[in-house]
């Protein structure tokens, strides 16, 4: 019984973490990538048919580099908060 209940446990904190991960690099990440991605590519890339919402993301979308960008900026933004650079 100890087993059943621990799975179901692991499942529901992955299932948690999935959402949760998908939330911060499918949104949070792209937004803060999208103007980046703009303004380094002078307005090419990301074009409009290329947008991401939740209900269409999954990791092979030309959106993952807006994504990865806006992780960078992140990270590097934390870095620099934390006095690292």
């Amino acid at each position: 019984m100890d087993d059943l209940i621990g799975e179901i446990g692991r499942g529901f904190l992955r299932g948690i973490g999935y959402i949760l991960a998908e939330i911060f690099f499918g949104t949070i990440c792209y937004w803060i990538g999208w103007p980046i991605c703009k303004l380094i590519t002078l307005g090419r890339y990301p074009s409009p048919k290329q947008t991401v919402y939740l209900d269409s993301y999954n990791g092979n979308s030309h959106g993952f580099w807006c994504s990865a960008t806006g992780l960078v900026v992140i990270v590097i933004a934390g870095l620099f908060a934390a006095r690292q650079f």
